[in-house]
């Protein structure tokens, strides 16, 4: 059954996306090499225009001419590091969305505490990670394999409200969103969190798909509240990932077709697909 907090979030989903496509927002998403061209292309395939700038002497120029910035911490190198610190001075003195992807913070210390001193001195709004790299940001315990959330860290639908309370406690202390992404992906502001059940496990047969959420929903924060377009980059990146699993494909052929999905995707589609459960 339809709730009336189904209908808001329809109601932002489809301006969203409407707000893209009329007015192509510039994406400053620094990324990293393993991962840029997937991003990119995402950004491309839902009407935005990505610039993925990463050397310290221009990035400061390029965030300035952007709508919104993505920061993301994987295949991190020093160069990057001093980039990413760069702009993100920039996006944060301008009032740009900022979105910071913890890529490896459970696993890194040397990641965990560039995050932590990002978030101090930039205020992101959406900070996203799979659930180990956000229990470790929360200074929980967490249990991470390499980039990848450990199982006994993973949230489930039965699990969500009990997870959802210390990471909206960590999210209304930093004033952001948390996007905690994994079989059920949690959004939660400190006051509102959702579950997002959309998503195939063919998602995580790929590299490079938690990557594109954050370069898709860095490009919803250009056009929307923080909340709103952190729940529709989950929501756009599950749905896509169902209809390119149709006929179980394998990852190769997948992989294509989910550029496909994301390039046709109808905010009607979005509406009638998107799973929520209200943790």
């Amino acid at each position: 059954m339809t709730t009336e907090a189904d209908n808001k979030l329809a109601r932002a989903f489809t301006a969203i996306i409407s707000r893209v496509r009329a007015n192509e927002p510039l994406i400053h998403c620094m990324t990293h090499a393993i991962t840029m061209n997937d991003s990119a292309n995402a950004i491309l395939a839902v009407g935005a225009s990505p610039t993925m700038a990463s050397h310290p002497k221009e990035v400061e120029e390029i965030t300035a001419a952007a709508d919104s910035l993505v920061v993301n911490l994987g295949n991190i190198n020093e160069e990057r590091l001093q980039a990413m610190k760069i702009a993100g001075a920039k996006a944060h003195e301008l009032g740009l969305p900022i979105l910071l992807d913890a890529v490896g913070a459970a696993c890194s210390t040397l990641r965990l505490e560039y995050a932590k001193a990002f978030i101090e001195a930039n205020k992101p709004g959406i900070i996203k990670g799979n659930s180990s790299e956000i229990r470790a940001l929360c200074g929980l315990p967490s249990h991470a394999h390499g980039v990848d959330a450990g199982a006994a860290d993973a949230l489930t639908g039965s699990s969500l409200a009990e997870a959802a309370e210390p990471f909206a406690e960590y999210a209304r202390a930093h004033h952001t969103v948390l996007m905690v992404t994994g079989p059920v992906d949690l959004v939660t502001d400190g006051e509102r969190s959702i579950g997002v059940a959309n998503g195939t496990p063919l998602l995580g047969r790929i590299t490079g798909t938690g990557c594109m959420v954050g370069a898709l929903t860095g490009t919803w924060h250009s056009s929307g509240p923080s909340f709103e377009a952190a729940a529709l980059g989950t929501v756009t990146m599950g749905i896509a990932g169902e209809v390119a699993a149709q006929g179980n494909p394998g990852p190769g052929t997948f992989h294509m077709h989910l550029l496909d999905a994301l390039g046709t995707l109808t905010p009607e589609q979005v509406v009638q697909g998107m799973k929520i459960v209200y943790a």
